[in-house]
């Protein structure tokens, strides 16, 4: 974000982050302690992927529209807005549906529920903690139309209709945002899937069919390293030589720090 001046407020970094399809996070305050805790699926709610299918499963345009359905009515829920914040495929998915206004709000009250439906950073001493919005496993497997589908050897296996972040997180289109290479396959992959062409996929099937440019995952990693290195620079996190005063600062005070400093 600094790098490419993006700002001057919050807002507008938001706003890039989000039309960039970047991971990221909006930490707010809390008070800290061991979370209330909820189960990962409320009463009254069944599981949030799509299901146990057999064998010779083979889903049409149909079974398409019914995961559609299902996964909408998931984002358009104050559940969408972890979506956006999840970056890459999920993002994309939810982009189309989601209020984009309702990220700039800040977390949701699911985000307080406890660590199954929230991300919670505490260090175990502090008075705060820092909370967000994050989505649950079964969450993330709705957004992209995940079947646990047996097999022959009498597993089974998840198959999807998008690339779960695990296979999307190697697969050379991930280049750390949504990129227009990106956009392209999205375009191409939701026509065959409109023209009945299309099928789910194993992990491993979306790791060898997302291919593109095998050099782009390693970039993205660089670039992580890269980001990483420059808000040590910016935000003096402690443990790094040179830093002034802060080799005892806590993780809690880094975090208030960083975010003083974005806030001014």
């Amino acid at each position: 974000m600094a790098r490419r001046d993006w700002g001057p407020g919050i807002r507008d970094m938001i706003e890039g982050l989000i039309k960039a399809g970047i991971a990221f996070n909006t930490l707010v305050p809390h008070k800290s302690g061991p979370s209330s805790g909820m189960s990962k699926l409320r009463a009254g709610q069944g599981p949030a992927f799509l299901g146990y299918r057999s064998v010779d499963f083979k889903p049409g345009l149909a079974e398409y529209r019914a995961y559609e359905h299902r996964r909408d009515q998931l984002l358009r829920s104050p559940r969408g807005r972890a979506a956006i914040l999840a970056g890459g495929v999920i993002a994309r998915l939810a982009r189309d549906v989601v209020n984009i206004g309702d990220v700039f709000d800040g977390p949701t009250e699911e985000a307080f529920y406890g660590e199954a439906r929230g991300l919670h950073v505490w260090d175990g001493k502090s008075e705060i903690a820092y909370r967000d919005d994050q989505l649950t496993e079964d969450e993330v497997n709705l957004i992209c139309g995940t079947y646990d589908v047996a097999t022959n050897n009498t597993g089974t296996a998840f198959k999807s209709w998008w690339p779960r972040p695990s296979s999307w997180k190697l697969s050379g289109l991930n280049a750390g945002f949504w990129s227009k290479d990106a956009e392209v396959w999205f375009q191409k992959r939701l026509e065959k899937i409109r023209k009945n062409n299309a099928t789910i996929h194993t992990n491993n099937e979306w790791r060898s069919s997302v291919k593109f440019n095998r050099e782009t995952a390693n970039l993205a990693a660089k670039n992580d390293a890269f980001s990483a290195e420059y808000l040590d620079l910016l935000f003096l996190f402690p443990g790094k030589e040179g830093k002034k005063d802060t080799e005892s600062m806590t993780v809690m005070e880094v975090i208030a720090n960083a975010t003083l400093e974005l806030s001014s």
